[in-house]
């Protein structure tokens, strides 16, 4: 069991170290102003991750040698650089991952740098700088109405330990080249329309569309893998909900058989035993269902949401966390609550995070403090009906020098913590035209609440 809880929290601290690179990462390609301040900027973000030694971005150059030239670089290795010879071309010094990843469009990375012999060439330099593994990454992105964008480059890693780089680690360092590759042609668009007009200037404002397009999708990976964080840091309770449906279906069956096996068999018995099942397993059914929502990885999907359906559908998850803390829950759901143009998944993800918090802010303070509040209302203004969620809490609270930085990406009063779950819950109801906000209490604990426009 402990080994299992190391792998968990193994899992858990590299999942939360790509998701602040992804953040940061995000940020660079959004205030970049200079194609090398971008590319030096990824890199050293990638190295300050922890999960590389090395990073560096290379162009191909159109030579006799077929050069890549290093143009950014970040980590330990300036003088691995300084006398580094690789090529994109056919000859030795291009069947490395870089001249591979260049020639193919796909990543190409070495597990052991010591046995590898695509790697002999750079092998001795390589191992006196304590690098055992390595990725190239084309700087390349596919889209279905241009086809390649294609800046003929490469992002390259090195690690200290071997195997490094697993299934994982690849999608999320490929994701990341395309949405530089965006970036970068952006920039260079933008340059253009410095110098010229008319079509130019019609391509760059395109490019720079294509690149917030991929910062978009970036923005919804950072909050799916955060969504992902959270539902592995709720297993044992989701286990414990799905376990007791599962249970009752199990002691029903028995009894079942032995009504069965009398003489006379209660056959009333038997078919209130049988329609337990049949409830217990569609209760099952609904959590597991619940969870796979949770965990799409579907582009946004906004249509007309009931939010009381949203509080229903996540309270099941939290049950046995809040149970087990011993916490008080109290609902008051308005029955007129307008309905909301949203995505569910989304607006689940908020309310699942402000609960957590709810529950974590109780868990040091006295037995009899614990309860909790979810409030439905409807209001009604100039602009049309609105939807107000909130989640109250008799927790620790906040002080009031916290209280601005809230909603900060990568500021948490919780030990362990991200950082980033009000941050994106904050953004989530921004990008559904809403508001969300935290009041703290007159007693104690503190009231987060977010109001959304109600369909007309």
């Amino acid at each position: 069991m402990s080994q299992q809880r190391e792998a968990y929290e193994e899992t858990l601290g590299r999942l939360r170290r790509r998701l602040r690179t992804l953040y940061q990462c995000t940020n660079a390609l959004l205030q970049a102003e200079s194609e090398p301040a971008l590319l030096r900027s990824i890199c050293e973000i990638l190295v300050a991750g922890g999960e590389v030694r090395l990073a560096w971005v290379g162009y191909c150059e159109d030579d006799a040698e077929k050069t890549v030239r290093p143009v950014a670089q970040a980590g330990d290795g300036v003088e691995y650089l300084e006398r580094l010879k690789t090529s994109w071309g056919e000859m030795e010094l291009g069947r490395g991952p870089v001249g591979i990843a260049v020639r193919t469009g796909h990543a190409c990375w070495v597990d052991d740098i010591r046995t590898d012999p695509r790697f002999s060439p750079w092998r001795a330099a390589a191992l006196a700088r304590g690098y055992a593994s390595c990725i190239a990454v084309p700087l390349i992105a596919y889209e279905a109405s241009r086809g390649a964008v294609d800046l003929r480059a490469t992002l390259n890693l090195y690690a200290a330990e071997c195997s490094a780089f697993d299934e994982h680690a690849i999608e999320h360092y490929t994701g990341l080249a395309a949405s530089v590759a965006y970036a970068v042609t952006a920039l260079r668009g933008h340059l253009a329309e410095d110098l010229a007009s008319g079509v130019t200037a019609l391509r760059a404002r395109a490019e720079r569309k294509r690149a917030e397009e991929a910062l978009q999708q970036a923005r919804e990976e950072l909050a799916h893998v955060t969504r992902v964080t959270t539902l592995g840091e709720l297993a044992a309770s989701i286990a414990h909900e799905i376990n007791q449906p599962l249970a009752a279906i199990g002691a029903d069956a028995n009894a079942c058989l032995h009504w069965l096996a009398a003489d006379r068999p209660d056959l009333d018995s038997v078919r209130e035993a049988l329609t337990a099942i049949v409830k217990d397993g569609l209760r099952a059914g609904e959590v597991i269902t619940r969870i796979r929502a949770l965990l799409t990885r579907s582009s946004v999907a906004r249509g007309p949401c009931d939010l009381t359906g949203v509080i229903r559908d996540v309270l099941p998850l939290v049950g046995p966390e809040i149970r087990r803390h011993g916490i008080s829950l109290e609902m008051s759901l308005a029955p007129n609550l307008p309905q909301v143009t949203g995505d569910r998944i989304q607006l689940q993800q908020v309310l699942l995070n402000l609960l957590m918090n709810a529950v974590e802010a109780m868990r040091a303070v006295p037995p009899v403090r614990r309860r909790m509040v979810v409030r439905a209302t409807a209001d009604h203004r100039d602009d049309g009906p609105w939807a107000i969620v909130a989640v109250e809490d008799a927790g620790v609270g906040f002080s009031e020098a916290e209280a601005p930085r809230l909603f900060e990406a990568f500021y948490t009063t919780k030990p362990g913590g991200l950082g980033m779950g009000l941050s994106i819950s904050r953004s989530i109801i921004d990008n559904h035209r809403g508001r969300l906000w935290a009041t703290a209490n007159s007693d104690h604990g503190a009231t987060f609440q977010f109001a959304l426009p109600g369909m007309p």
